[in-house]
């Protein structure tokens, strides 16, 4: 194998690595500590909708004893009530995709959205290290995919590439980047230069 092969072989990985964790690490950093406006309507559905901690809580309360949910149903109520009288139409940027999502009828709307933001902020980070790779390029694509699917392609289906304009064309390129990539290392994986090679490969496969 010539010095070239090698080189690609090994420095391709990491190069796509980099690449992929500056697109999604500052995606994911916007989508969850930055906000935007809301409509009204928006912002109701949302709010309805609920929070993944309050999602978790439910779910815990079906299968508490039936006594204990009695003795705490008055807590509950109340804990409800300060929700809903948090008012305010500044929210996550993370909503609009979630909004989206809950429009194309996505079973668990708000998971799937905080998933996908979550892949992006830590996979950005642990793609870096090369460190679960291939989990992590995994959750990048299915988000990826999505996010052209339901944010940037009703934007372009109805022009020509030529005509669309340049913010548009940024947005579609950018997502089609992290899915073209996260793909590539989902066959590929991390290569040579990660903690997957150092941590779990056996030191004679090369």
């Amino acid at each position: 194998m010539s010095l070239s092969q090698k080189a690609s072989l090994q420095l391709a990985p990491l190069i796509a690595r980099i690449i992929l964790a500056t697109i999604v690490l500052p995606a994911g950093y916007v989508s969850i500590f930055r906000t935007s406006n809301f409509t009204s309507e928006d912002a109701a559905r949302i709010e309805a909708m609920g929070t993944p901690v309050k999602m978790i809580e439910n779910s815990v309360e079906k299968i508490k004893p039936v006594a204990w949910s009695v003795n705490n149903y008055g807590d509950t109520d109340k804990d409800e009530s300060d929700t809903s009288s948090a008012g305010g139409h500044s929210m996550r940027n993370l909503n609009h995709f979630i909004l989206r999502l809950d429009d194309s009828k996505v079973p668990q709307p708000l998971i799937v959205g905080w998933i996908c933001a979550i892949a992006e902020l830590v996979g950005g980070i642990v793609l870096l290290a090369g460190l679960f790779t291939r989990w992590f390029a995994l959750l990048i694509f299915i988000g990826s995919a999505f996010h052209i699917w339901l944010m940037t392609w009703p934007q372009v289906r109805g022009s020509l590439p030529w005509d669309w304009q340049v913010a548009t064309m940024h947005a579609f390129a950018t997502a089609l980047t992290a899915v073209l990539i996260s793909f590539s290392l989902l066959l590929t994986g991390p290569g040579r230069f990660s903690l997957d090679r150092l941590i779990f490969a056996k030191h004679d496969a090369d």
